[in-house]
């Protein structure tokens, strides 16, 4: 005997399974009778009742703002008169005065107690000059203290110095009364640093009273810096040497050589020839 198949449930379609039918061209009524009608629409979720004791949080009342005034003439304006306490303030650069010294001792002075730039901050001491002070046959202007100058307080000190006196006995050039030493710089950079321009230009002023005080008949630039200090232009020494020049301050002139400074030539020992041709220029210029 033959079982007989459950009945199927008719199915329920959802809102829009049931639009697409109708899309199609069945109308409503026909899927009424096939017992296709849409699936219910959910209900909705009830809102939750507000708890009796949660606290009522009243509207916040906007800012007022004071109205905007532009100001008038009349109306103070706070100024700041001084920085922030943190910003550093620069110094104020240092004023050059020409020195009125009438001796060499006064000038020495004055440079013992100069701080026209900040090597006088790093500085042992003060390294003026050494010999003949009045009127001497040369003074040799070197470019700036070494490390032996600033522990002595002489200058040409240590190798450098050395040599240069052996090179001068050689010459023949070598009494004490013929010579007086000195450099562009009265302070030594640390490290033996070539000096900066800031520098050159604060020493200057002393060295020009330097040498109208002691009055040399020649002056001997040892290096590029020292050339260029006393000439007033920058040139490669190779184009100085080997030719007489002239210093010029105002009413004083002064014939001038240029020849290599005495450490260029420890480091450079083929240039001791050029040197030695250079002060012998300088004996036959004076003879």
């Amino acid at each position: 005997m033959l079982e007989e198949a459950p009945l199927m449930e008719k199915p329920v379609l959802n809102a829009l399974q049931h639009a697409w039918l109708r899309e199609i061209g069945i109308p409503a009524p026909v899927l009424r009778q096939l017992g296709l009608a849409p699936a219910p629409a959910p209900a909705p979720a009830p809102a939750p009742a507000e708890s009796q004791d949660a606290a009522v949080v009243p509207p916040i009342a906007p800012r007022a703002h004071p109205p905007i005034v532009a100001p008038s003439a009349t109306t103070p304006v706070a100024r700041v008169t001084n920085p922030p306490a943190d910003r550093p303030v620069a110094p104020p650069a240092p004023t050059f005065v020409p020195s009125t010294a009438s001796t060499v001792d006064e000038l020495g002075a004055e440079a013992a107690a100069c701080m026209a730039c900040g090597l006088h901050e790093v500085r042992g001491r003060v390294v003026f000059g050494e010999g003949a002070q009045a009127q001497p046959q040369f003074m040799f202007v070197g470019e700036a203290p070494g490390e032996y100058d600033d522990s002595a307080g002489k200058p040409f000190q240590g190798r450098s110095g050395e040599l240069l006196r052996a090179m001068l006995v050689a010459a023949g050039l070598d009494a004490p009364e013929l010579s007086y030493f000195t450099n562009v710089l009265k302070c030594r950079p640390l490290g033996n640093r070539s000096p900066e321009p800031d520098e050159i230009a604060a020493c200057m002023p002393l060295l020009r009273r330097q040498i109208r005080l002691i009055q040399p008949r020649c002056l001997v630039a040892l290096g590029r810096v020292s050339a260029a200090a006393l000439l007033g232009r920058d040139e490669d020494i190779e184009n100085l040497r080997g030719r007489l020049h002239t210093y010029v301050d105002g009413e004083v002139s002064v014939p001038l050589i240029v020849t290599h400074h005495p450490a260029m030539l420890l480091l450079h020992g083929g240039l001791k020839a050029e040197a030695w041709r250079d002060l012998n220029l300088l004996r036959t210029t004076l003879s």
